[in-house]
């Protein structure tokens, strides 16, 4: 039997006790419970033995790892102590070659700065000794504008003359062209009003006659029927 079935035999006989009367209790037999708890124990897996023995050694098994943590502590500040002093040894040979570079730049620039200093002096003399020249062709530079100024100025009022002159003409040759066209077209009208009176003037002429010729006619007609009534 197994370590199931006896956990289950166990739950019946808890199951099957008797209840005790106005209470939450329960008799059940205890021997019997006791035969399965010692069974179980005789048939309790390898596993479970194992892991009492481990913790019935717990206190041995944490010894040992307490002094295997103390010499792991004690080794590693060991490593730490070696370690910072190969970094201060390291970071005083870096501070040595830095402080040697460092004088040999200074060393450079200040040479640098002497021949730049020394350029710099030649050619504030140079310019010194070009400034009169400089002056010179200013005043040169001055006096071209001015000129130029002037032509610009010359020929802006040229233009501004000539330009209103051309207008001038172009506005007087306007006039003329709209006198001339106003005349024209008043001699147009008169021309044009006489022949229309000539017309209407020919025509009443030419309806008077034929209304005389017509009532001329007239009296013909009227004439030669009396004649023809009378015979």
């Amino acid at each position: 039997m197994n370590v199931e079935d006896l956990l289950e035999r166990i739950e019946d006989v808890l199951d099957n006790g008797q209840k005790v009367a106005f209470s939450s209790k329960i008799v059940v037999n205890i021997e019997e419970i006791r035969t399965y708890v010692d069974e179980i124990r005789a048939n309790m897996p390898e596993e479970i033995r194992q892991a009492r023995n481990i913790v019935s050694d717990r206190n041995t098994i944490i010894g040992e790892a307490n002094a295997q943590a103390e010499e792991t502590v004690t080794m590693a500040g060991e490593k730490a102590r070696e370690t910072v002093n190969k970094a201060n040894a390291r970071a005083k040979e870096y501070i040595l070659n830095a402080e040697e570079r460092a004088k040999s730049t200074v060393a450079e620039a200040e040479e640098r700065a002497g021949v730049i200093v020394a350029e710099a002096d030649a050619k504030a003399q140079q310019m010194v000794e070009e400034s009169e020249i400089a002056a010179r062709a200013k005043q040169y530079c001055d006096d071209m504008l001015k000129k130029a100024k002037a032509q610009a100025d010359t020929i802006v009022n040229n233009a501004n003359a000539s330009a209103a002159e051309t207008i001038e003409k172009a506005n007087a040759q306007a006039e003329d062209i709209k006198a001339r066209a106003a005349k024209w077209s008043n001699d147009i009208c008169t021309s044009a009003a006489n022949f229309v009176e000539n017309v209407i003037g020919t025509t009443e002429r030419s309806l008077t006659n034929s209304l005389a010729n017509v009532r001329q006619a007239k009296e013909n007609i009227r004439g030669v029927i009396g004649n023809n009534n009378q015979q």
